[in-house]
């Protein structure tokens, strides 16, 4: 018999519905090798029949689970029940389907936040169709990756708000006393920075992101425009000054802007090629580079699920 188990809100959940349709189910499969071709038809429509029932309740389980999500996320955004603000017919239609079919968590947070957020009554945020289009066709590892490069962003946008700023009166007769205050507030921000890193680390051991053995972990997300290479790093050339247009100075003329069409060249094959992986550390190993970033539509996107 299948036990119940009580959930937050008073809901009332099957929790051994699926082993007891697996084990049907097996049994029907199991029949199916033994009969003879003529009965395998029936056997046949009577497993779809059990698996049938097993997707319903699963993806009604799922709907469940996500709707309470959505009512804690609305609760600690002290958003009243009465004050909720209902999203058209057909896009309240969508967002539940899509919770009923989100058996990841990762990929149902995504869609748990951006429910709740067309339901706030002050939020401009409403279910795009762009939107649940690109939350149809995430895996669970997409949905980590956005949350992750969502959460790199927060990291560095937070560590730039609370880094020490201090500048001597002036630069050319720094007082003893000046002196160690740039010395505190460099190794202050040093710290940050190092307690930044171990972060985002933290955050890529977590989601297994360090090294990601698909090759294509990327196409999806760069197909719905969610992501994008990050750019090269800018050469410093210097200003170029030619004293006369001889032999000499047409050369250097030349070469300045030889390498100026090389960096437009790496910087376009390095935008239209698929990274290798997410994330690697720096030359010096004191910084986190990341092969891709967010675009501005990812952007959007991890705002309207709460991510970013």
């Amino acid at each position: 018999m299948a036990s119940e188990n009580k959930g937050e809100g008073g809901s009332s959940l099957n929790v051994n519905i699926g082993k007891e349709i697996d084990a049907a189910l097996g049994d029907v499969i199991r029949e199916l090798f033994k009969k003879s071709a003529k009965e395998a038809g029936n056997l046949l429509a009577d497993g779809i029949g059990i698996l049938g029932d097993r997707v319903k309740r699963k993806r009604e389980l799922n709907a469940q689970l996500g709707i309470e999500d959505v009512r804690r996320k609305l609760e600690a955004s002290s958003v009243d029940m009465k004050d909720i603000t209902p999203p058209r017919e057909e896009e309240l239609h969508l967002l539940i389907n899509g919770l009923s079919l989100s058996d990841d968590k990762n990929v149902r947070d995504l869609w748990v936040g951006l429910f709740s957020k067309a339901l706030e009554p002050d939020c401009t945020v409403t279910a795009e169709r762009s939107f649940i289009s690109v939350l149809e066709s995430l895996s669970p590892t997409d949905a980590k990756i956005i949350d992750f490069l969502a959460y790199t962003m927060k990291v560095d946008r937070d560590l730039r708000d609370t880094a020490a700023k201090f500048k001597p009166k002036d630069f050319r007769n720094i007082t003893p006393e000046e002196n160690d205050k740039l010395k505190s507030t460099h190794a202050s921000n040093m710290q940050l920075q190092k307690n930044a890193i171990q972060a985002i680390e933290d955050k890529a051991d977590e989601y297994g992101l360090k090294s990601i053995s698909d090759a294509s972990w990327a196409d999806n997300l760069m197909r719905q425009g969610l992501i994008e290479r990050t750019p090269l790093q800018q050469q410093h050339l210097g200003n170029l000054q030619v004293r006369s247009l001889d032999e000499r100075g047409i050369a250097k003329i030349l070469d300045h802007l030889n390498k100026q069409v090389g960096h437009l060249e790496q910087s376009a094959k390095r935008s239209s090629s698929a990274p290798g992986r997410l994330l690697s550390r720096g030359i010096f190993g004191s910084q986190i580079e990341l092969e891709v970033r967010l675009s501005r539509f990812g952007q959007r996107f991890a705002q309207a699920c709460g991510v970013l």
